[in-house]
């Protein structure tokens, strides 16, 4: 699922990959659309580069694995954990870096499974620290979420070290109240354990192996535009979103950590900055067949429970002063996504 276009993308960054060399990776819900970049990015390194890696797979489902990562699996550097991340983890062996993905993230797992989104990212991430500490993990890369910042109304972007209000007496606040809680407990972990970490907090990630039922605007336009079907927008549209491709947000994540000095990078490409109602026209306009229009609903009643107030936009200098410069622009970025849809189907 993951082509070999956005492997070059990820591959064209300054990414140390000498701290790989001989090194043990875990990588967690590794079925994901960010697990899987990261496997089959670092398999393609330890190939061109003779790194001598070995790959830990874990995911929950063992048919998934098979069909996401394919003829991969036969690679003698690579193998399988299948077990749910809330679950204690035990590996036989070295594991030198962890990279932590699995958690549920979308409008559908807070709606209908809060209980399981905020245990599953809070046991999930305590269960990952407990093995870091076991077998004298190196350094763990946790994916974190601009969610934490909370609500945010300056018109500056947020740096890492900000942070505004977030209620939590409702159940929607299962996915950022546990991301902070997440975040906590890596701080904890390092004071007590000297295990070292590094965070990236993102915001609104996508491409190939997006779930198009997850409830996430974007998710449904594009499946809009598969069935040929018109986009009915729930709200005048005005909210701004930064909307980052896959490739380019794995890339930032390998260089946070192979290069980073800090705890935290923001990761965001801000080229891509568009109104959601100009995003729906631009995913409409992919549509070769001219099925698919936007239009405007009247009187509806939101069935998801999103995000109750309007996310900030992040500051993203400290990732690229890093060297982090992201390649892939909104329109292509989508294009690329459909099409990854429709060649499969």
């Amino acid at each position: 699922m993951v082509e070999s276009r956005d492997i070059d993308i990820i591959l064209n960054n300054p990414i140390d990959w000498e701290i790989f060399r001989d090194k043990t990776v875990l990588v967690t819900g590794a079925t994901g659309r960010l697990g899987m970049y990261i496997v089959e990015t670092i398999s393609k390194a330890n190939i061109d580069w003779n790194l001598n890696i070995t790959i830990i797979i874990l995911a929950r489902n063992l048919d998934k694995i098979k069909k996401v990562f394919g003829d991969s699996l036969q690679l003698p550097y690579i193998h399988t954990l299948v077990q749910d991340i809330t679950e204690a983890i035990t590996w036989e062996g070295d594991v030198d870096y962890i990279f932590h993905t699995a958690g549920l993230a979308s409008p559908r797992d807070f709606t209908l499974s809060p209980v399981d989104t905020l245990w599953g990212h809070v046991q999930g991430t305590r269960n990952v620290l407990e093995l870091a500490r076991t077998n004298k993990c190196k350094k763990v890369l946790y994916v974190s979420t601009v969610e934490i910042y909370g609500e945010w109304t300056a018109e500056t972007g947020i740096k890492e070290t900000d942070m505004g209000p977030q209620k939590c007496d409702n159940a929607r606040a299962c996915y950022p109240e546990a991301k902070r809680v997440c975040e906590t407990m890596l701080a904890a972990y390092e004071e007590q354990y000297g295990i070292h970490y590094v965070g990236v907090r993102l915001c609104h990630t996508f491409g190939p192996g997006i779930v198009l039922d997850d409830g996430r605007a974007f998710s449904e336009f594009i499946r809009n535009v598969i069935e040929g079907k018109d986009i009915i927008l729930q709200t005048d549209g005005s909210a701004m979103r930064t909307y980052t491709y896959v490739a380019d947000a794995i890339a930032a994540m390998l260089i946070a950590f192979t290069k980073g000095r800090d705890s935290y990078y923001n990761i965001a490409n801000l080229d891509n900055l568009i109104s959601i109602r100009d995003l729906a026209e631009l995913i409409a306009g992919l549509d070769t067949t001219g099925k698919t229009h936007v239009r405007y609903a009247v009187n509806s009643e939101q069935k998801l429970k999103y995000l109750p107030f309007k996310l900030g936009i992040m500051n993203v200098d400290r990732i690229t002063e890093l060297g982090w410069k992201p390649q892939v622009g909104v329109e292509e970025a989508f294009k690329y996504t459909l099409e990854s849809f429709q060649q499969n189907m």
